[in-house]
């Protein structure tokens, strides 16, 4: 079991994240991506996933730990139980996920540069041999 306090410190003890107000609460974003917060209702943390697949495996294969809300049917995130979360595991979730996010953004910063053009080289005039007969 960890507390809110607690969890909130091993979020931001992540390397790269930094505190962001997040509809009006504060998260933690890295990359300029969401990857967690203390849910202000519920005793969780609320974590953003890769996709409604892997969502759907986590509840599946550990409901103990993993539930969503009505709020978060149609969206790729979970509730972890705060009662349920020890330092470690949630720390292994959020390293997974920062290294998730990492990729996504050397991705993008990969096909921002792929998409810029080069500025034109300019031409030098070519002189003009005269062939002497």
């Amino acid at each position: 079991m960890i507390t809110r306090k607690e969890g909130w410190k091993i979020a931001l003890a992540i390397p790269g994240t930094e505190e962001v107000l997040w509809f009006r609460k504060p998260a933690v974003f890295l990359n300029s991506q969401f990857l967690t917060k203390v849910h202000d209702k519920e005793e969780a943390m609320t974590l953003r996933v890769s996709s409604m697949e892997m969502r759907d495996m986590m509840l599946e294969a550990e409901p103990e730990l993993f539930y969503i809300t009505d709020h978060y049917r149609n969206f790729p995130f979970v509730l972890a139980r705060l009662s349920a979360l020890t330092p470690k595991t949630l720390k292994e979730i959020l390293v997974g996920r920062a290294a998730q996010l990492a990729q996504n953004a050397e991705k993008v910063a990969a096909r921002k540069k792929r998409n810029v053009k080069k500025p034109a080289a300019k031409k030098t005039a070519k002189k003009k041999r005269v062939r002497k007969s």
